[in-house]
């Protein structure tokens, strides 16, 4: 988001409500699904960078169902949120047969109550399958936004949502809170140095991994802009491998229920996972070698300033104090938009910054603080010659 800081200077008071967004827990009332729950959250991490080791390595749970099985170091334990009818439950466990004999713990769980579980979604006999499956756990009434509180104290190595969806089309908005929300929650139930993976309709996250049928950021789910809310980083994504996860029985089955018991199916609303694509994230902190340029976040913003005595101003003092203040782990490009003389003879000069990170939770209220980190400096005379316009 641009964010304009032509004239007079913001308050202390403002500044420093802005700096702690970046730091403080918050709670954010939101409408989420369609039954008007509250999205509980947590804010961004400002643990600072440092490069650590990698607890486990980038093997997919979602991407393939041989991605499990040759993992160098395979995840012990693995939520599944967001279950239909639990068919991709079951072609993964069917898929880590050795794996569940080795002590490898499934937690699939379903947002909708068991009732409509087996009755709307017709998966009676994957939950059959699953519940007579060692290793294997299910539950049902899930609230994938509310997993810090419905699971408090537990953890597992791998937190997956498999193709997330508020009901209805085109809800933009509503479903990013759902990621935002999904990742705050997430963060508690996972356990050091693990993954979080979505599974997300080609177009939907904002990455170039979507292709051909990539859209302007603005106009998607921007999965790394809410991963970061929750503290987290995208390191890697993948294919989803849609033909052979349903030669292992996974159906797509859409995203809600228009029919009533006994209507025809074909009233679902289905997904096209074809081409689909798996995100995976990692913790701030916890990234190690797995960081990826190519999936920086990045926010911009304009600042204006005054050119009081150009024969002391220096452009490269002024390019320094941007980097420097920009943090640790923060990129910053920097462009010039205008320079004007005004008619009583002053000179103004606007700078545009492109502020970006890889290996930070890099939120919107991070990058706020990485631009009233310049603000001040400017203000206390960082840079000769200029004053803050």
């Amino acid at each position: 988001q641009r964010c304009c800081t032509q004239g007079s200077g913001m308050s202390a008071v403002m500044r420093s409500c802005l700096q702690l967004v970046a730091s403080r827990d918050v709670v954010i009332g939101s409408h989420l699904r369609s039954v008007g729950r509250k999205l509980r959250g947590f804010g961004p991490s400002t643990t600072p960078w440092t490069k650590t080791s990698a607890l486990r390595d980038d093997g997919f749970v979602l991407s393939s169902p041989s991605e499990l099985s040759s993992a160098t170091v395979k995840p012990q334990s693995i939520l599944l949120c967001g279950e239909g009818d639990f068919s991709f439950a079951r072609a993964l466990t069917m898929s880590a047969a050795k794996e569940l004999d080795d002590g490898l713990r499934v937690t699939a769980t379903s947002f909708e109550p068991a009732e409509d579980t087996t009755k709307q979604w017709g998966g009676s006999k994957n939950i059959r399958f699953l519940s007579n499956t060692p290793g294997v756990d299910l539950l049902h009434g899930i609230d994938a936004t509310m997993l810090d509180t419905t699971f408090e104290g537990q953890t597992w190595d791998r937190v997956c949502f498999m193709f997330p969806h508020i009901a209805g089309k085109g809800r933009i908005s509503l479903n990013r809170e759902l990621l935002a929300g999904f990742f705050r929650a997430a963060e508690a139930v996972l356990s050091p140095g693990g993954a979080v993976e979505v599974a997300l309709v080609a177009g939907q996250g904002g990455t170039a991994a979507d292709g051909d049928v990539r859209r302007d950021y603005g106009d998607t789910w921007q999965a790394a802009t809410q991963a970061a809310e929750g503290g987290f980083v995208l390191v890697n994504t993948a294919p989803f491998d849609a033909s052979a996860w349903s030669a292992r029985g996974y159906v797509s089955r859409g995203h809600w229920r228009s029919r009533t018991l006994g209507a025809p199916e074909s009233q679902e609303r289905s997904f096209t996972v074809r081409d689909g694509v798996v995100h995976m994230f990692r913790r701030e902190g916890e990234l190690g070698e797995a960081t990826c340029p190519s999936h920086a976040l990045t926010h911009t913003r304009d600042v204006s300033m005054w050119i009081t005595r150009p024969e002391t101003f220096r452009e490269e003092t002024l390019l320094d104090v941007v980097r420097e203040t920009a943090g640790k782990g923060v990129e910053a490009e920097v462009t010039t938009l205008e320079v004007h003389q005004h008619d009583d003879g002053r000179v103004s000069r606007t700078i545009r910054i492109i502020y970006s990170s890889s290996v930070l939770a890099y939120s919107r209220a991070r990058a706020n603080v990485s631009q009233f980190a310049l603000r001040d400096a400017l203000e206390t005379g960082r840079v000769s010659g200029v004053e803050l316009r």
